[in-house]
């Protein structure tokens, strides 16, 4: 007993504890998220403003360079309508020596001060007349001693260069060699005449210095940390500031807009890019940063933030972890006092409160347990009710002392049993069905003890049935009952749209009687079935009824089964209701009832030997006949599910003999291919559009497909995604909803069930 006290008193002490520490630990992260919430905010502002300090310098790269560019192609204009050297062109093969010298002198005026312009060149075809500002020489002479290409061969730069038209062609940086060394040169071209497309008889070429380009950048701030690219309208590189080009092939496909920023892990290292596009020319100007350089001073700052909210948390723990230690002292001698009966040092106004509520609890004990015995009267009352209809009371020990503790008073001597079947309850709300029972029960109950008053007590015995015990003066109150009953009944349907079928018993004196009285009731409920639903039903009614006999002969059934095997529904509807019509007009009972419905259910089972095996099968397990018997509250409903047996055995025979069993299959497949795209697809969607019920479509497609209508349906969106995961500019959501799923969830999860991968490691396959 002694370590018992003990193990509860530490288990007491540490949840105490940890309750109080947990407490501190809450007020302590509110500020600590707040923080982290902020400074978040404010390290998006900043790197936003680090990516627009990089764009705005990347921009400013752009307009330096657009003039440094059009100062070239301004020259190559002045250059190409120039009189002389059209005159010149027209004329090539008739012009002399001297006149390409004064010419020569003339191209000396054109002389640029602009230090990245290297040279320019004017090349006659038709003459092989090359002329630069100091020089007149041959095309051969000058490509392959003065100025020669690294990578591009003398007849390359004829073939691509010096011949055809071109309207100020700029060609990507190369290096040329030449007396003064080797320099990287990026060449404008313009084919001459200035504006002739067809009848081209030369070409002016201007050499733009691209070391003369990279110094300019240098001048910028913070230029020289980083990588820059100058790529052409079709994103080829023109120049850069550095030659490995598979860098920029791994960003080419993010330049897909006018400007803008991003950040891409390249080689390891995570870089940040930002890139900005002419509108002069559509050149597009690409600058490539290490995320450390760009974000420095955001790293900085949120190495200290972080340092800082550590030691904010270690010392917010420690502190605590104090206080609530502090405050947690009290409530350990409290306990002490309660367990150990110690007086406990001090004044404590907690402590206090609790070993007031300790006493008043060990004070209200009695007084509970009582509350809870009179809780529980009424599910005694209807325990001894239900026991007593049943005849499983003994009598002779239950004196009027006990029955009245229990809420029973009987006042008279005559009892009669009333059972109350709910055909319909109210639907309350739309979800929970069992409420909705729960509810309509409930109602009952309550309306029925107020109309009866204390004449009678009603319980609950099946989920649709309750039991009045009705207690009378007379045992000749039967007009009396049938006149509450019919009030009861009366309100429900009219307040409530709760319909209900009543059967009473007859009137008998004493309570050992009771029981019999509700055999009576039950039997007389049996004939709700010939009665039909909403009826009240008297024993005394139906007590002497000699309904033992019903008319079905053979010939009738011979009729039936003829009809049936030529699908002759229209005739076999005509004769079973006439069965119907001929047995119900007698006073059946139930027993008799049913009796002709396992007639015709055999006659119905004796047809399906005309089926195949499967098909036997099948219509066993869809239809399930002899669920029917079981399932059907009244001869009408009865009615109604025979007729519905044998149409569905003549709709078969009907489809059977005819070909159009694969036809349907076609147009159900069609009707997929032709629907995928829908969300709403579905086994229901597809069998309300063929008029067909669902289960039996699902078992023919199955039959006819191979496989399920579902697995049909996914193969069909499977393709088809797989066709637009080609197209990178779709993305998983659009193709999902393009495919007919509401979102990239699911066709993610059946695309992997499916095809092994996901669409987006299928897409990097492909």
């Amino acid at each position: 007993m002694l370590k018992w006290k003990r193990f509860n008193k530490k288990k007491t002490r540490l949840t105490v504890f940890v309750k109080l520490l947990a407490s501190y630990f809450i007020v302590l992260l509110i500020p600590v998220i707040i923080g982290i919430v902020l400074f978040n905010r404010i390290e998006s502002s900043m790197v936003e403003n680090a990516h627009k300090s990089n764009t705005a310098m990347l921009e400013q790269v752009r307009i330096a360079l657009d003039n440094r560019f059009k100062e070239a192609e301004q020259l190559s204009l002045q250059i190409s309508l120039n009189q002389r050297l059209n005159h010149l062109m027209t004329t090539q093969q008739e012009v002399s020596n001297y006149e390409y010298i004064e010419f020569i002198k003339e191209l000396k005026k054109y002389q640029t001060v602009s230090t990245h312009i290297d040279d320019y060149y004017l090349y006659f075809s038709q003459s092989d007349v090359l002329l630069s500002p100091t020089m007149k020489t041959n095309s051969s002479l000058f490509f392959n001693h003065i100025k020669q290409y690294q990578h591009s061969t003398y007849d390359e730069i004829m073939t691509s260069k010096m011949s055809g038209f071109h309207l100020r062609d700029y060609f990507p940086s190369e290096k040329v060699t030449m007396s003064s060394g080797e320099e990287n040169i990026i060449t404008l071209i313009q084919s001459l005449p200035y504006g002739e497309v067809t009848d081209v008889k030369g070409a002016l070429m201007i050499h733009i210095d691209e070391k003369q380009i990279r110094k300019m950048l240098q001048q910028l701030e913070g230029f020289n940390q980083g990588v820059m690219y100058i790529a052409d309208e079709n994103k080829e590189i023109m120049m850069s500031t550095n030659e490995n080009e598979d860098t920029f092939n791994e960003i080419k496909s993010l330049l897909n807009t006018k400007e803008g920023s991003f950040e891409e892990e390249i080689d390891g290292k995570a870089m940040v890019a930002s890139f900005t596009t002419s509108e002069k020319n559509d050149w597009t100007y690409v600058s490539l940063f290490p995320r450390d350089i760009v974000l420095a001073e955001v790293n900085q700052v949120k190495y200290w933030a972080v340092g800082l909210l550590l030691i904010s948390i270690v010392v917010g723990i420690i502190v605590s972890y104090y206080l609530a230690n502090q405050n947690y002292r009290p409530i350990r001698e409290v306990v002490n006092t309660v367990i150990r009966n110690e007086r406990p040092k001090g004044k404590f106004t907690n402590e206090l409160d609790l070993i007031k509520q300790t006493i008043v609890n060990s004070i209200d004990k009695q007084s509970q347990l009582k509350h809870i015995v009179s809780q529980q009267k009424p599910v005694i009352r209807a325990n001894f009710i239900l026991r007593l209809i049943r005849g499983q009371v003994d009598l002779m020990t239950s004196p009027e002392k006990e029955l009245a503790s229990m809420g029973i008073n009987f006042k008279w001597d005559y009892f009669s049993v009333i059972i109350i079947q709910i055909d319909d309850y109210c639907q309350f709300t739309n979800e929970n069905v069992d409420t909705n029972w729960v509810m309509t029960r409930f109602i009952i109950a309550n309306l029925s003890e107020e109309i009866f008053d204390d004449k009678g007590y009603t319980i609950e015995i099946e989920r649709d049935k309750l039991v009045i015990l009705n207690n009378h003066d007379t045992d000749s109150e039967r007009n009396k009952s049938v006149q509450l009953v019919k009030e009861l009944k009366d309100i429900l349907e009219q307040r409530f749209n709760i319909k209900i079928s009543v059967a009473i018993s007859q009137i008998h004196y004493g309570l050992n009687k009771v029981s019999e009285g509700y055999g009576e009731a039950i039997m007389a409920l049996d004939y709700r079935v010939i009665k039909g639903p909403g009826s009240i039903i008297f024993y005394n009614d139906i007590k002497n009824n000699s309904g033992y006999d019903y008319h079905f002969p053979v010939e009738t059934e011979v009729q039936i089964l003829n009809f049936a095997k030529n699908g002759d529904f229209v005739n076999v509807e005509k004769t079973l209701n006439q069965i119907f019509s001929n047995n119900v007009q007698q006073e059946m009972t139930p027993e008799i009832s049913k009796c002709l419905s396992y007639d015709l259910l055999s006659t119905w089972v004796k047809l399906l030997s005309n089926l195949s095996v499967e098909d036997k099968k099948m219509f066993m397990d869809i239809q399930q006949p002899f669920k029917v018997i079981s399932e059907s509250n009244t001869v009408d409903e009865l009615q109604q599910k025979i007729n519905s047996l044998y149409y569905e055995f003549c709709h078969k025979i009907q489809k059977n003999q005819s070909t159009q069993g694969e036809r349907l299959y076609k147009e159900i497949t069609h009707f997929i291919e032709e629907n995928y795209n829908n969300n709403m697809l579905s086994l229901g969607m597809i069998a309300e559009h063929f008029a067909m019920n669902p289960s039996y479509l699902s078992t023919f497609f199955k039959k006819q497909g191979g496989i399920t209508l579902s697995e049909c349906i996914t193969k069909v969106r499977i393709e088809e995604t797989k066709k637009m995961l080609s197209n990178r500019q779709l993305t998983i959501s659009e193709i999902a909803t393009t495919v007919g799923y509401a979102n990239s969830v699911g066709l993610i999860r059946v695309f992997k069930k499916v095809e092994g991968v996901t669409p987006g490691q299928y897409r990097e396959i492909i």
